[in-house]
């Protein structure tokens, strides 16, 4: 969910290149999407990003004259895509960002320990590496923009296919924490709890 406003800003800009309004759009859509989780007053870091990102480059656009939208419309996908890379490598020794994720689907004792600590810092350095692959690719869709086959590759398979995969790595290493979880044995309870009671002795 968090990655539609990408998608929205893409598929605007591509069907009728507007930065401008493909921008807005993507600002629109990311407001959407964070709306319940700043409501609950948990906002995660990628919806905000995506806000900042998109009010930031909509802005610019609108006060850019013809050649600054030009360069926006040319460069707008490996600005974002970029931003979004160095914005989730900062915060990966801090907090990684899909910490806020995965405490929807893990219980919270299990929230402060080495092992979701790790595996969040691998998922987020993941989908990092993803953004910066994202940010090439853009970037050479953009130093040929009347390519079309160029645009399609870099622009959209690519990126597409690497989104793609690693939303099926993430869900291999959700089913395993479920499958831990679910094997881990249940916590002891007092003694001779379960046992038939005794009658009393005379």
């Amino acid at each position: 969910m968090s990655l539609i406003p990408w998608v929205v800003f893409a598929v605007v800009d591509h069907a009728a290149p507007s930065p401008q309004w493909a921008a807005l759009s993507g600002a629109v859509t990311a407001v959407i999407i964070a709306w319940p989780s700043i409501a609950a007053r948990s906002p995660r870091l990628l919806d905000l990003s995506a806000i900042v990102l998109f009010v930031a480059l909509a802005i610019a656009a609108f006060l850019a004259g013809p050649e600054g939208r030009e360069v926006i419309a040319q460069y707008g996908r490996t600005i974002v895509t970029g931003a979004l890379a160095l914005i989730v490598f900062a915060t990966l020794p801090i907090r990684p960002f899909t910490e806020q994720y995965a405490r929807l689907s893990v219980p919270r004792e299990m929230w402060d320990t080495p092992r979701f600590k790790h595996v969040n810092r691998v998922l987020s350095a993941g989908w990092g590496a993803v953004f910066a692959f994202m940010t090439v690719c853009h970037l050479i869709a953009a130093s040929q923009p009347d390519d079309r086959r160029l645009s399609t590759i870099f622009n959209w398979l690519l990126p597409i296919a690497a989104i793609l995969y690693m939303i099926r790595v993430t869900e291999r290493f959700r089913s395993a924490a479920r499958d831990r979880v679910a094997a881990a044995p249940a916590p002891a309870g007092p003694a001779g709890a379960g046992s038939p009671p005794q009658p009393p002795r005379p």
